[in-house]
């Protein structure tokens, strides 16, 4: 009787060893890389799929090989019906079967993107949204000039346009709010928020670099102060082209002597609106400027500008960048 009992133990030690190793192993299998999984992969779960139903998709898509495994592993780990979330994800190269699972069933949805590049005017934003692939719906015909920040936004796929749109214009409100606050209140120049978006948006389109932002915005203050005219090239071609199109030629007199009320060779102080998007940095800029006497910039030709104080000096960096032209032609 003993012996049979000792057989007995003996023979269910002996399975139980064995289904703690076998289930060691499969589990290790769970959590280890997916080599047949060669590449990253987007994946769409459309709302209302059991998860049968994902894991066949899965399978016939060629990213899982062992549905069967995946689908008992599954109950194991999160209980015997798992919810999946629907939307659209990515799949890395060799992710494994339990991260695999872990993402589609706590939602962690893949995120698109876009870039509206800052200077850009609405009329190209609102191109860019519209062919980005994945935003659904239709776009307005137009949006105001500087009411949306440049920025990198991120999206779901099937959002809707006018959502994104909503989305930049609310970041841009809550942007000017937040630096309209932080301002230099011993600027009295800027009397409100749009007259900050307004300059911003010419200070953007005069320079890109970081380093010359605030430099150029003193330039446009200090003529400000002292009722000079702004004398902004792209104000000019903004008269003309409103940010449609950039300006393949070198500006005539005809241009600079044109009578639009956005050309700042031809009014006082401001634009009525902004001719472009501006970036928090020059927005920061223009309300928050350093302070110097320059009331003149020309292109170095090199890719920044040269400042001067009077005419005498401005006209000879003109000069200057002439020649460099002339040399760069010529070579």
């Amino acid at each position: 009787m003993l012996k049979k009992i000792s057989k007995a133990i003996s023979i269910v030690s002996t399975l139980t060893i064995s289904f703690v190793i076998t289930m060691f192993i499969v589990i290790m299998f769970f959590r280890s890389p997916n080599q047949d999984h060669i590449e990253d992969k987007n994946f769409i779960i459309e709302s209302g799929l059991t998860l049968k139903e994902v894991i066949t998709k899965l399978h016939k898509e060629n990213i899982i090989q062992h549905p069967t495994l995946f689908l008992y592993l599954s109950q194991l780990f999160k209980g015997y019906d798992p919810k999946v979330k629907y939307g659209e994800y990515n799949f890395e190269k060799n992710i494994s079967y339990y991260d695999l699972l872990h993402k589609i069933h706590e939602g962690y949805v893949f995120f698109r993107r876009f870039t509206i590049a800052e200077g850009l005017s609405s009329h190209s934003a609102l191109k860019i949204i519209d062919a980005t692939s994945g935003l659904v719906g239709e776009i307005p015909e137009s949006i105001k000039e500087g009411s949306i920040l440049p920025e990198t936004y991120y999206f779901s796929r099937n959002d809707k346009k006018s959502d994104a749109i909503k989305r930049m214009q609310d970041t841009m409100s809550k942007t000017i709010d937040e630096l309209w606050e932080k301002r230099d209140k011993s600027n009295k120049i800027i009397k409100n928020k749009k007259d900050a978006i307004i300059l911003a948006s010419i200070v953007e389109r005069e320079t890109s670099l970081e380093s010359e932002r605030k430099t150029v915005a003193s330039v446009f203050l200090n003529r400000l102060r002292i009722g000079m005219k702004l004398q902004s090239d792209p104000t000019i071609i903004y008269s003309f082209t409103f940010g449609d199109t950039s300006l393949e030629r070198k500006i005539t007199y005809k241009d600079i002597n044109n009578g639009s009320k956005f050309n700042t060779y031809n009014i006082y102080g401001l634009p009525p609106n902004p001719i472009s998007n501006p970036g928090k940095a020059s927005i920061e800029a223009v309300l928050n400027p350093i302070q110097t006497d320059y009331l003149y910039f020309v292109a170095t030709g090199y890719g920044g500008h040269n400042f001067s104080t009077n005419l005498k000096d401005h006209n000879s960096f003109v000069k200057e960048y002439y020649n460099i032209l002339k040399k760069q032609r010529n070579k």
